[in-house]
C-alpha cells in the first residue's frame, strides 16, 4: 500500500529549491536583493521620497516646555497659512487665474455649500444672459482659513465676486451662470447669536439698520422672555429695535397689555398689526411702513407668530412664491419652520417707498454672543440704572442681600417677567 511520502525524501521528481549565495555578512533573501548588482554597499531601501530629520526634531521637541512650545506651534501655523497664500500667487504662472467678470453684489441668502448673491448691474454685452440673483461659491482659498463663525457671509453682506465667462452664445442658460466669491467688504453692523450648539458665532444679517421682534397674542403665545433675548442682541450689536405684536384679531391679554407698557416705557416702539384683520391692524401696519422705509429691517421672531404673512401685507407684489406661510402645530402649538434661510427681500411700499427685510428662521434658541454674565445689567435698562447701588460691588442681582434690583423688583419698580428673563439669560451664558 503506497503512502504518503515525507518531504524528507529526496528522488528523481523532486529537487531542492535553489539557493543564491550569501555576499559578505549580509543573512537572508532580503540582504541579498537589496545589494545593487555588481557592488558590494547595500542600496537604500525604496521609500518614495529621500529621509528627512522629521524624526530629529520631533524628538527635540520633546525637550521644550510648554510656553515655548505654544510659540512654535503658532510658528508653524503662520507658515503654513503663508505657504498656502504662495501657493494660490504661484498658480497664476500654471494657468490657474481666475478670468471673468468682476461684479459688486449683496448676498441674499445662505445656503449649504454656497449662496445667492445680488448683484448691482448687468454684465456688459450679457444683460439677457445673465440673472440679477447668482449662485455663488466660496474659492478654495478662502475655505482654508476658519474664523469660528458659522458662514463666511451672511444675508446683506456686500461682496465682490468673479462670475466666469460662458461657454458660447450657442449655450448660454442662467442655471449655468455663477459667480466666484473673491472677499467679503467691510460690515458696518452685525446682527449675531451664539449658534445652538455653542461652539460658534452665528451672523444672522450684515449691514442691518434696525430689528423688528415679531411676537403674536396667542397660537403661539406671546413669550417675553423671547423678546428681551433678541433685545439685548440687538443693543448689544448697536442697533435699535422695535416690538411688533401680530394677530391682534385674536384678542390682547391685560397681562399682554401691561408688558407692552413697560417696553413703552423703555423707549421701544411698538406697533399692533393683523394680517387677518387688516381694519384692525391698518394704524400698526402704516406706522410700521414708516418705521421700515428706506431702511434695511431683520425681522425675528418665533415659528409660527406671522413674518411671512406679515411682510406679503406690507407688500403684495412679493407673491407666495417668494416667502411661504405655515400654519400653527395643533399637537405643540408652536409654529412649524417654513422659513428655512435667512433671505434679504426688496419691498416696495404702496406709497412708493421701497425698504430692504432680512426674514430669518423662526428660531427657538436665541443666545446673545456680544456679552457675558459680568455686562449683561447693562442691556436691561431698568437695572443699569441701579447699578453700583448694591451692598456688593460683584452682585448678580439674583438673590444676594443688599441687592438695589431685588429692592426695585419688590417695590413693583421692576416688571417681574423682565427680571426672570435677566435670569435666564445669565444663565446660559459664559462666565
Amino acid at each position: 500500500m503506497s503512502g504518503r511520502r515525507s518531504h524528507h525524501e529526496k528522488d528523481g521528481g523532486s529537487r531542492e529549491q535553489s539557493r543564491k549565495p550569501a555576499r559578505g555578512n549580509a543573512r537572508g533573501h532580503g540582504a541579498y536583493h537589496r545589494r545593487e548588482r555588481g557592488r558590494g554597499a547595500p542600496r537604500k531601501v525604496a521609500s518614495g521620497k529621500d529621509r528627512t530629520m522629521d524624526t530629529v526634531r520631533h524628538q527635540q521637541f520633546g525637550r521644550l516646555g510648554d510656553e515655548e512650545l505654544a510659540d512654535l506651534s503658532k510658528l508653524e501655523k503662520k507658515a503654513d497659512v503663508e505657504r498656502s497664500i504662495e501657493d494660490s500667487s504661484e498658480a497664476a504662472g500654471y494657468g490657474a487665474t481666475l478670468e471673468g467678470h468682476r461684479v459688486r453684489g449683496v448676498v441674499v441668502e445662505v445656503r449649504k455649500g454656497n449662496f445667492l448673491t445680488r448683484i448691482d448691474a448687468p454684465l456688459p454685452g450679457q444683460e439677457n444672459s445673465i440673472p440679477r440673483i447668482l449662485p455663488t461659491i466660496v474659492r478654495g482659498t478662502l475655505q482654508q482659513f476658519d474664523l469660528g463663525l458659522s458662514s463666511l457671509v451672511a444675508p446683506g453682506d456686500d461682496v465682490e465676486l468673479i462670475v466666469p465667462p460662458l461657454p458660447g452664445e450657442n449655450a448660454l442658460h442662467q442655471f449655468e451662470a455663477h459667480g466666484i466669491l473673491q472677499r467679503t467688504l467691510p460690515r458696518r453692523s452685525e446682527f449675531r447669536r451664539l449658534h445652538p450648539s455653542g461652539r460658534a458665532i452665528q451672523t444672522l444679517a450684515a449691514n442691518a439698520d434696525q430689528v423688528a421682534i415679531v411676537a403674536s397674542t396667542a397660537e403661539p403665545d406671546f413669550r417675553p422672555g423671547f423678546v428681551d433675548r433678541v433685545l439685548v442682541c440687538a443693543a448689544s450689536s448697536n442697533l435699535p429695535a422695535a416690538l411688533v405684536l401680530n394677530k391682534v384679531d385674536m384678542g390682547v391679554s391685560d397681562d399682554d397689555r401691561a408688558l407692552l407698557e413697560v417696553y413703552r416705557k423703555l423707549d421701544l416702539p411698538v406697533f399692533l398689526t393683523s394680517t387677518k384683520d387688516i381694519a384692525l391692524g391698518s394704524d400698526g401696519l402704516v406706522a410700521l411702513k414708516n418705521f421700515m422705509a428706506g431702511k434695511r429691517t431683520v425681522l425675528c421672531g418665533h415659528s409660527g407668530v406671522g413674518k411671512s404673512s406679515l411682510m406679503l401685507a406690507l407688500d403684495s407684489s412679493l407673491g407666495a412664491g417668494d416667502v411661504r406661510t405655515g400654519a400653527v402645530s395643533t399637537q405643540t402649538g408652536k409654529g412649524t419652520h417654513t422659513t428655512t434661510h435667512a433671505r434679504l427681500f426688496e419691498v416696495d411700499f404702496h406709497d412708493g417707498t421701497r425698504a430692504e427685510i432680512i426674514d430669518t428662521p423662526g428660531v427657538r434658541e436665541f443666545t446673545p454672543a456680544e456679552t457675558d454674565r459680568q455686562n449683561l445689567w447693562g442691556w436691561f435698562p431698568e437695572i443699569a440704572k441701579l447699578q453700583g447701588q448694591c451692598a456688593y460691588a460683584d452682585c448678580a442681582h439674583i438673590n444676594e442681600k443688599g441687592c438695589a434690583v431685588l429692592a426695585a423688583l419688590g417695590r413693583g419698580e421692576i416688571h417681574p417677567r423682565r427680571h426672570q428673563s435677566y435670569v435666564r439669560i445669565y444663565e446660559t451664558l459664559p462666565q
